[in-house]
């Protein structure tokens, strides 16, 4: 039998102006942005997998997500945005930092070798703002900023999503591999499957901060319009 396992990290990171939880819909406004609600929100709306930090995911037989803040403070959003920008993550806002981790077993068989086993890993933590001294800033001000903190959120968690989806493909890519005529073609077959399943999520992060503008374009469904 033979073993081999490759975790490969992403760290991407969201700016946001400053003007949720499990299921979220997403659908396409009419200028092309990206629009999330707790509700279905049009003929395209996509239902997608948005859980806080206390949930558990369907991955087997690993998986973990957590939240990790940074304290911010200001009674104004001068004050606010100031003080984001010299405590956040590598100059961001927020930041989905997630690793996908895969180990393949192959064993012989009479004609040759088979995959025996594939366990995936998708790990994430999410960096994100914690207004200490919300309840001294005016309403207004409150309703703004929760606004943009949600919205962060939803955003970071977009690219959580994306690194799950490629763990649950790879289990599926790799169980796929047909028999060889020895273990290294098959445990070759296997992470040649399990690369391209990789890149293409590694695409796919790249695409959704482009077309979102890092978050910037995306909005939440409290979000006054």
């Amino acid at each position: 039998m033979k073993s081999f396992a490759i975790a490969v990290i992403g760290v991407f990171g969201a700016w946001w102006p400053l003007l949720a939880e499990a299921q979220v819909h997403m659908c396409t406004d009419a200028n092309g942005h990206k629009v999330f609600s707790d509700h279905p929100c049009g003929e395209n709306s996509k239902l997608i997998d948005v859980r806080p930090s206390t949930g558990s995911t369907g991955i087997n037989p690993s998986t973990s997500m957590q939240t990790a803040y940074y304290d911010v403070a200001g009674l104004t959003l001068a004050e606010l945005r100031r003080d984001i920008a010299k405590k956040g993550p590598e100059g961001w806002w927020g930041m989905a930092s997630t690793k996908i981790g895969y180990n393949v077993t192959t064993k012989p068989t009479a004609g040759g070798c088979v995959v025996d086993t594939i366990k995936t890993s998708a790990d994430a933590t999410v960096r994100l703002p914690r207004w200490r001294n919300r309840h001294e800033a005016t309403v207004d001000m409150q309703q703004q900023v929760d606004v943009a903190f949600r919205s962060l959120e939803l955003h970071e968690r977009g690219h959580v999503q994306i690194s799950l989806n490629a763990a649950r493909q790879i289990e599926r890519t790799v169980r796929e591999v047909p028999p060889g005529p020895t273990c290294q073609a098959v445990a070759d077959e296997a992470t040649r499957r399990a690369e391209a399943v990789l890149a293409s999520s590694s695409r796919e992060q790249q695409l959704y901060d482009s077309e979102t503008d890092h978050g910037v374009n995306q909005y939440s469904p409290y979000r006054s319009r």
